[in-house]
């Protein structure tokens, strides 16, 4: 965050996971100077879904595991439907999912007054409801409007989250392996040729059948515990970006092979050693 504060940059909104100590930094540096600090979805989702696995395992709790996509899927709607990103209107949406669970649509909260779907009928309708005051309605009050979570509820990022730069990341691993050692130059070049790979193929469209229809794929992933979803299959990467590099390589040299031998000996000039090439502090030699 340093490089845009340099740059008498603004930045107005920050989306972070729960990390304590980066929401402490945050707020002590930079909400001062108007930064909204928002947390991503994904990761209290995953939260809650661990303590509603936890929570379904007690006696007569064992409905909770039957309304866990339901309310992971309320989280998500609780932070979309409010673009403003109001944390009034985020806390008192997601508080109504303990009332509609129990088949109570009308709620207290002057932010949320009723439940925002239609009236439920036929399939809608039919439904395991939790019975107000049962084990269950009651463990899940204690999970839902725990004070930790309802905070974080209420900093609920509404429209952008961490998943696309969590993607670059992974795509790093793919250019520069963990396995593998590489040199300061090394390094350097691959993490650039991995933003320019990320950059070019971030935004690729749903690859469709020969009839123009898109496609889709069922997965299984992990953490659903078998559960499964269904993910759009994009169109293969392209790697023009590599065959631009290459004729750009081509017109510098032939321009002047001089000058880009110069170029590459100041790049090589600011590598930096790398950190066990320097003696331990206090050692001489």
């Amino acid at each position: 965050m340093q490089f845009p504060m340099d740059q008498d940059m603004q930045v107005s909104a920050l989306i972070t996971d729960r990390n304590r100590q980066v929401a402490k930094w945050v707020r002590e540096e930079m909400c001062s100077e108007g930064t909204r600090h928002f947390f991503d979805v994904w990761h209290i989702g995953k939260s809650i879904q661990r303590a509603l696995d936890a929570a379904a395992k007690e006696r007569d709790c064992e409905d909770l595991k039957l309304w866990r996509p339901a309310i992971i899927n309320h989280l998500y709607w609780t932070a979309a439907s409010t673009p403003t990103g109001d944390p009034d209107e985020m806390e008192a949406k997601w508080q109504s999912m303990i009332n509609h669970v129990q088949d109570i649509h009308e709620h207290s909260t002057p932010a949320f007054t009723s439940c925002a779907h239609p009236p439920l009928e036929g399939e809608a309708r039919d439904k395991e409801w939790l019975e107000p005051g049962s084990p269950a309605a009651t463990k899940l009050e204690s999970v839902a409007a725990r004070k930790a979570l309802v905070k974080d509820i209420r900093q609920l990022s509404p429209q952008h989250q961490t998943f696309s730069l969590e993607a670059y990341h992974s795509l790093i691993l793919h250019f520069a392996p963990k396995h593998t050692g590489f040199s300061f130059l090394g390094m350097y070049s691959r993490l650039l040729l991995a933003a320019l790979h990320f950059n070019s193929n971030g935004n690729r469209d749903v690859a469709r059948t020969s009839e123009g229809e898109a496609r889709y794929a069922v997965r299984y992933p992990r953490f659903r515990k078998g559960g499964w979803v269904v993910h759009p299959i994009k169109e293969k990467p392209s790697y023009g970006y590599a065959t631009n590099l290459m004729v750009s390589l081509v017109e510098e040299y032939c321009k002047s092979p001089q000058a880009l031998q110069e170029s590459s000996a100041v790049l090589s000039s600011s590598c930096t050693a790398p950190p066990h090439l320097f003696p331990p502090e206090g050692c001489q030699g």
